[in-house]
């Protein structure tokens, strides 16, 4: 039987003698992936997509522990990557689930898109953005003067959903819930909450990040979940994602985004382990 092997690609290039030495104090969250993998027998590799040229190769590699083609299988289709990273098909696809959405394809059309939100504060964030870059959130009359930012081409225009009233017996005010979803089962939950009087709660923006007991989210947020989880496991091939929600002041949750790029959780935390488990047999199923 041909050895199976997996590799984890990152999108930056590897600088030095480690490949992991961008990871910070995640560092042995990643070693212990890797080790539950090498465990089934599987040779890791640490990849970059900078060397990646395509049809499956990458021009060098780190194999773990240190000493494809079109038939390359992947934890998440491009189909759902897509899905995942253009925040306007997210909305096609769950748009019930979410803020009212709409696009603005050049910046000239942004006074009459934001007219037509139904809130006083508007959200506008590249259709294609990560971390929390190229976002205002404000009053309709100072987002009708904003301007792309250079690296993005389009934008999507959200109604504002205020969280401060916060979910009962988790967090008390501004917040973004993250669900994680791997085998269309939750395995790993935490709140992400702005600092400094930001509305932006993305780590990357400097939100403080607090483990969550699944068990304690609302069931009006779990029947969310278990509904999106189930579609999304049989048309996508069971992708590994989250999804972020905020629960308005009148209570009824919204999901801000998919996210098909989910950080591994910090060393202490509690579903460490439950999180790469479920991980290692997502990829499990799919080698079968």
């Amino acid at each position: 039987m041909n050895q199976k092997k997996i590799g984890m690609a990152f999108s930056r290039e590897f600088i030095g003698n480690d490949p992991l030495g961008h990871i910070g104090v995640k560092k042995p969250v990643y070693h212990r992936f890797l080790e539950l993998c090498t465990k089934r027998d599987w040779d890791a590799y640490i990849l970059t997509r900078k060397t990646y040229k395509g049809a499956g190769i990458f021009e060098g590699s780190w194999k773990f522990p240190p000493e494809g083609d079109e038939s390359a299988i992947w934890i998440n289709r491009r189909d759902f990557k897509i899905l995942a990273w253009d925040k306007w098909a997210a909305y096609r696809e769950i748009g019930h689930y979410m803020p009212q959405t709409l696009l603005v394809e050049d910046e000239k059309e942004i006074p009459v898109v934001v007219d037509q939100i139904k809130t006083d504060r508007v959200v506008l964030k590249p259709f294609n953005g990560l971390k929390g870059l190229g976002i205002f959130i404000g009053p309709k009359n100072e987002a009708k003067n904003f301007k792309f930012t250079p690296k993005y081409k389009r934008y999507i225009a959200q109604e504002f959903v205020d969280t401060s009233s916060g979910i009962s017996g988790i967090v008390s005010g501004m917040h973004d819930l993250r669900v994680v979803i791997i085998n269309g089962e939750v395995v790993w939950c935490h709140v992400r909450e702005p600092v400094g009087g930001s509305l932006l709660a993305n780590a990357a923006q400097g939100g403080n990040l607090t483990e969550v007991d699944y068990r304690k989210v609302p069931r009006f947020v779990k029947d969310i979940v278990e509904n999106i989880s189930k579609e999304f496991y049989k048309k996508y091939d069971n992708p590994v994602y989250s999804l972020d929600f905020g629960v308005g002041k009148n209570g009824v949750p919204k999901i801000f985004e998919i996210n098909d790029q989910i950080g591994f959780p910090k060393w202490e935390m509690k579903n460490r382990d439950n999180f790469l488990n479920f991980l290692v047999k997502n990829m499990a199923d799919k080698l079968a």
